[in-house]
């Protein structure tokens, strides 16, 4: 089998990064389209859209067993098609009943692409694989930030035919994706259909313990996201202006600096302790915007932004980690449904993280900003050991399959 091309490599990163714009283009619209245009009840719509996130979580598993099974490339360029073609059901939301159909659909869709990127990663990438997903990751949230931006012109115009054209850029960029995957080798199927267990993954408890850690650690990102703003707002004296400056400062060091935080991290104990390093960057983050609260004009910028550079630092160390353990805990030959099922533990946590970390940080007051520093700092604590016990797991799955082949092997 071929070493994978640098042409390769571009053309991967070209059809994440189609699809990647896709998502940032859309997803600031969505609630919007289904309460405004499509006339669903707003409760109905947050409901729905929790319950199909949660279906896509656990369908990425089985769709990245079908990859190890069939070929990435194959896989992948299914997904990215059925992805176009669950987009394009958009057009048809006119009621409930179809509304569900259409976010059941979606939410399949990209449970499927993040393991089968996960997975097209590990095939083209080569020893390389963290490295490139660093630099996916750098550049993501730049194309991330540029997608909303033509997305608030939707947002302005409020008309359902831009919506019908926001609808037509998502449906084109996984089209692209899926024409930018179908470029890529075809390569052996990895695993022997004898072998192949579809939920394998799920039923890796030391595995699956690490990814609930992650999903644990990825309530910070909540905190940027969702109580920074409402902070600022609500709490501070500081100018609503300061909300998108620290997005924008956010992605800049992101595209900066991710590759170098990232690297050395192909050790998965190295990986771990970057990971662990989430929950304190994060916690002096959140002190930094808690006092935020106690000071005036200049004084407020200055710990908002402060804030802001650690909360970043912390987002890059979880990156970093997340990366090193879900490929170097991953069984050999496995990483369809190994990224998938590391994705379901930190997707359960990014759509837990909203209501968690705004229950607790505008609902409880200081004592819920102490609740979340201690969950972040329980669960970075117990990373280390969670990533040796997977890590003793997998040397002891490999060192059956030794024996089994030298038992198997003729004399």
């Amino acid at each position: 089998m071929s070493e994978p091309s640098r042409g390769e490599r571009a053309r991967l990163l070209a059809a994440l990064m189609a699809r990647f714009f896709g998502s940032g283009f859309w997803a600031p619209l969505q609630v919007l389209f289904f309460v405004r245009i499509a006339g669903i009840p707003t409760f109905t719509v947050s409901m729905g859209l929790t319950v199909a996130t949660v279906v896509g979580l656990v369908a990425g598993p089985f769709i990245g067993g079908l990859a190890d099974r069939y070929g990435t490339r194959n896989v992948g360029v299914g997904v990215f098609g059925f992805a176009a073609c669950a987009s394009a059901t958009l057009v048809l939301v006119d009621s409930v009943p179809t509304f569900l159909l259409a976010i059941t659909l979606i939410s399949i869709g990209r449970g499927g692409q993040a393991a089968v990127s996960g997975a097209l990663v590990a095939a083209v990438a080569g020893d390389s694989k963290l490295d490139f997903r660093a630099r996916v990751y750098s550049m993501q949230n730049l194309v991330m930030t540029i997608g909303p931006v033509f997305g608030g012109l939707v947002l302005q115009a409020d008309d359902r035919r831009w919506y019908m054209v926001a609808i037509a850029v998502e449906v084109t960029a996984c089209l692209v994706a899926c024409l930018c995957v179908a470029t890529l080798s075809t390569r052996p199927t990895a695993l022997p259909k004898a072998e192949h267990a579809s939920a394998s993954a799920l039923r890796d408890r030391p595995f699956m313990v690490v990814s609930g850690l992650s999903g644990v650690l990825v309530l910070f990102d909540a905190v940027q996201t969702v109580l920074l703003p409402l902070w600022v707002t609500q709490r501070t004296d500081a100018p609503r202006w300061i909300i998108s400056a620290v997005f924008i400062m956010s992605s800049v060091i992101v595209v900066a600096f991710q590759r170098r935080v990232s690297a050395g991290t192909e050790d998965v104990g190295v990986g771990a302790r970057v990971l662990r390093r989430t929950a304190p960057l994060a916690v002096i983050a959140l002190a930094l915007f808690f006092s935020a609260s106690y000071t005036r004009d200049v004084v407020t910028i200055a710990l908002l932004l402060c804030g802001l550079a650690f909360l970043t630092w912390s987002e890059m160390c979880f990156a970093a980690g997340e990366y090193s353990l879900s490929y170097g805990l991953a069984r050999d030959e496995r990483h369809g449904q190994y990224q998938g099922a590391f994705a379901v533990g930190v997707g359960l946590g990014s759509a837990a993280a909203p209501p968690v970390v705004t229950g607790l940080c505008l609902g409880l007051g200081p004592a819920g900003w102490a609740v979340l520093a201690s969950l972040l700092l329980g669960a970075g604590a117990l990373v280390p050991a969670a990533t040796r016990s997977a890590s003793a797991a997998i040397a002891a799955s490999r060192e059956t399959t030794r024996d089994q082949q030298s038992q198997s092997d003729p004399v």
